[in-house]
């Protein structure tokens, strides 16, 4: 009778356990802050799938619980290592016949990659929420885009084919041209604008590491006059960007495990069956207000509508993005990151004055350093700070997050503009054209991507295409 009774207790705990575990939600707002997918309205992925996983686990221990054999014999241990090792075994074959036979989208290299030369890529991009679970109200973004991605002989993002170039632009996704087509990313407008030949050797995911590999491997042998190296405030200042430890990532069982197509398949099939169940929004910007009680509130502010009036247009950015913002100047500049790009933009320098290239930086901003200052008076401090206490502790009080990261705001672009200044390296900003175009009533960011739309891109054209004209016509 005791030992009915152990086994009684122990089963209660269990099921107490998991059904407190499926009981208590993932934080959904921290979650929606960073744009995380969310299942059945409750859980993340990594949340959900140890729910599923709990479930054998607690099977196997009950049937060991409640199993009338008192002692497991030999066979029986051996029965269920074989029947484990096959299980496993099975699913390392599925995983290493789908990663030989996924499509392959990148050829990578020890400092650098590109894509799949000479492929054409299309698609649509929908300015969308990346997630079916997300901010309370979710307003129309950008119209739909039908997109074309050529990819040359050379692995980049061109459609000419020359030998020569007058100009080559170097950076990540915000030169290649992310979700536009061949013909609205802003090196082929530049290159209409001044007449002239650009090569795109941007790449999406790049970073200054493989910014100045690009140029030694590929831009050098071009000719160019000019190179344009686009810097992006939102990744380019990274520490990790320049580890060492990189290159061995690959091989790690955690970036394995990460990189699993069997993983993904099964991510990507929780995301889309279980992802828009139990969503309950109602998606009108027009709704009433949303109470503190709601366990979205504090991203219920998002996206931003910039400006007033009919021309309003919608913005959303992610928490860590506006965090990035509360670096102080010396704590941005004393940064491992900070200091390993300097470092990396002065190598570029050295190796265009080497060839008698001009060199110049444009920089572009991030959507908090362009937005925030549009909304500050319209934007409640105490929403701010607690949107940005989903991610960080101890911020100061009351209003004094909104005052710090409006005044740090300008502090990574002035460091970077005054480092061109030191070593004679043209400096083009992009964050007043963008800000400005933005009061105007036009779209120059998506609504729920961190990139430009066809307008950013033409904005990131005019405002180089004028800098290049006044440049050049000073130093005639």
């Amino acid at each position: 009778m005791k030992k009915n009774l152990d086994k009684w207790i122990i089963t209660a705990i269990l099921i107490i356990v998991n059904l407190l575990f499926w009981i208590i939600p993932s934080d959904l707002a921290y979650n929606v802050a960073q744009e995380r997918d969310i299942l059945l309205g409750r859980y993340t992925v990594d949340h959900f799938t140890t729910l599923l996983l709990l479930i054998p686990v607690t099977v196997l221990i009950l049937c060991s619980v409640w199993s009338k054999k008192k002692k497991r014999t030999k066979e029986d241990w051996f029965r269920f290592i074989a029947v484990s090792m096959s299980v496993v075994f099975s699913i390392v074959i599925v995983d290493v016949f789908l990663r030989i036979t996924q499509n392959q989208y990148y050829i990578k290299k020890t400092n650098y990659f590109h894509r799949v030369p000479n492929t054409v890529n299309s698609g649509i991009m929908k300015d969308i929420p990346v997630t079916a679970f997300s901010y309370p109200t979710t307003p129309a973004g950008y119209p739909d885009i039908k997109y074309t991605l050529t990819i040359d002989r050379r692995g980049f993002r061109n459609k000419t084919d020359l030998e020569k170039y007058d100009v080559v632009v170097l950076g990540d996704s915000f030169t290649e041209g992310s979700h536009v087509s061949d013909e609205q990313a802003w090196p082929v407008l530049l290159a209409k604008k001044c007449n002239c030949s650009v090569y795109n050797l941007g790449m999406s995911s790049g970073n200054p590491v493989t910014y100045l590999e690009i140029l030694k491997r590929f831009g050098l042998e071009l000719s160019p006059k000019i190179v344009v190296c686009m810097l992006y405030e939102g990744n380019d200042f990274r520490a990790a960007n320049f580890s060492d430890e990189k290159s061995d990532e690959s091989w790690s069982f955690s970036n394995l495990f990460k990189t699993s197509p069997l993983r993904q398949s099964i991510e990507r099939a929780f995301i889309r069956y279980l992802g828009p169940l139990n969503t309950n929004r109602q998606n009108n910007p027009k709704t009433a207000p949303i109470k503190p009680s709601h366990p979205l509130y504090t991203v219920s502010w998002l996206p931003l509508a910039i400006p007033d009036g009919p021309d309003t247009k919608y913005y959303a950015f992610k928490v860590k993005r506006l965090l990035a913002h509360l670096k102080s100047r010396e704590e941005f500049i004393n940064s491992a990151g900070c200091k390993a790009t300097l470092d990396t933009i002065r190598n570029i320098k050295e190796i265009c004055a080497q060839n008698n290239i001009r060199l110049i930086t444009v920089y572009a901003p991030d959507k908090p350093h362009v937005l925030l200052p549009l909304v500050r008076d319209k934007l409640s401090p105490e929403k701010l700070r607690a949107f940005m206490a989903l991610k960080k502790d101890n911020l100061p009080p009351e209003d004094e997050p909104m005052e710090i990261v409006l005044k740090h705001l300008p502090i990574q672009e002035s460091v970077v503009e005054e480092f061109c200044r030191r070593e004679s390296i043209g400096f083009v900003s992009l964050t007043e054209p963008l800000r400005g175009k933005i009061l105007e009533g036009q779209q120059a960011y998506f609504t729920y991507d961190q990139h430009w739309t066809p307008i950013g891109q033409q904005v990131a054209a005019e405002t180089l295409h004028q800098y290049m004209e006044h440049t050049l016509e000073n130093s005639q």
